[in-house]
Parts: C-alpha cells; sequence; structure tokens
C-alpha cells in the first residue's frame, strides 16, 4: 500500500528552494546536450561503418547510440518526475 503513495513526494519537491532547481536546471541541460551529441555522434559512426562495410566501426557506432538513448530516456524520466 506504501508504494501506491506519493504525497511525502510531493511534500519534499515542493518545498525546494529555487536555487536546487535552477542548479539542477542547468545540470540537467548540460547533460541532455552531451548526450546528443554522443548519440549524434554513434549514430553518424554507424552510417560511416556501413558505408565503408566496416563491422567493427558500425558496431561500435550502434552501441553507443543505443547506450546514449537510453541515459536520455532516464534523463527524461527524470526530468517528468521531478516536475
Amino acid at each position: 500500500m506504501g508504494a501506491y503513495s506519493t504525497s511525502p513526494l510531493r511534500a519534499v519537491s515542493e518545498n525546494d528552494s529555487g536555487t536546487t532547481e535552477s542548479g539542477r536546471t542547468g545540470w540537467a541541460i548540460v547533460s541532455r546536450v552531451a548526450a546528443w551529441l554522443i548519440f549524434l555522434g554513434g549514430v553518424a559512426g554507424a552510417v560511416l561503418g556501413i558505408a565503408s562495410l566496416r563491422v567493427e566501426i558500425t558496431v561500435a557506432g550502434l552501441i553507443l547510440a543505443c547506450t546514449t538513448g537510453l541515459v536520455l530516456l532516464k534523463l527524461r524520466a527524470d526530468g517528468h518526475g521531478s516536475a
């Protein structure tokens, strides 16, 4: 029954100060921009690997893009959870 209760979390988030919110927002923006750049680099590496028929480069690009995609999903979930 306690797992479904969200009132304590809402009470804590309402009492946060504005300075901690701006710090989290700055960190979130920087981390999202970095994650997007890494994601796009992985996709570009995968495309270049496919174009040049290099399996190692393609696999490395796909691993990089997939891992960063999961990080982006986590950042998105954290952003919606704290709002």
